[in-house]
């Protein structure tokens, strides 16, 4: 099989929702100054590029503890994907997964980012990339206790 060079693969990505025990606050994570320059935003979830021979899932746990220091393998939930097209690009994929952890979790942020913090899902920072409508999405399929 004759590889195509990066520039002509679809692209393909990981984000990871993480959301505190009850799932009304969700852990953001503020890029740090040469990233918000670069892409435009402050505030964002964990994720990445998958990398050649790891599958999304893979590279979801690779991006969490390379990003916030996490192990959190046996309660990943895959939430949804989409697939995204560009007239200038090939085709994206993203997928989302989700997960819930304690607040007082530590959180050990790598040089990628500045700071983190909980905010309310009602409450939202304007400066971010993740829509409210993926995060509502994430939340619509995940399964909560109360509806288990």
């Amino acid at each position: 099989m004759i590889e195509k060079p990066d520039n002509e693969r679809p692209r393909s990505a990981v984000f990871l929702y993480i959301f505190n025990k009850d799932f009304s606050k969700i852990l953001l994570i503020k890029r740090n100054k040469e990233k918000r320059e670069k892409w435009g935003f402050d505030w964002g979830t964990v994720g990445g590029k998958i990398e050649m021979g790891e599958n999304s899932r893979e590279a979801c746990l690779r991006e969490v503890k390379e990003e916030i220091g996490l192990e959190i393998e046996e309660d990943l939930n895959f939430a949804f994907f989409e697939e995204k097209s560009k007239e200038d690009r090939d085709l994206i994929v993203h997928f989302f997964y989700s997960v819930s952890v304690d607040e007082n979790t530590e959180i050990k942020l790598n040089k990628e980012a500045d700071e983190f913090r909980w905010f309310n899902v009602e409450n939202l920072p304007e400066s971010m990339i993740d829509t409210e409508e993926h995060i509502r999405k994430v939340l619509e399929s995940i399964q909560t206790p109360d509806n288990a």
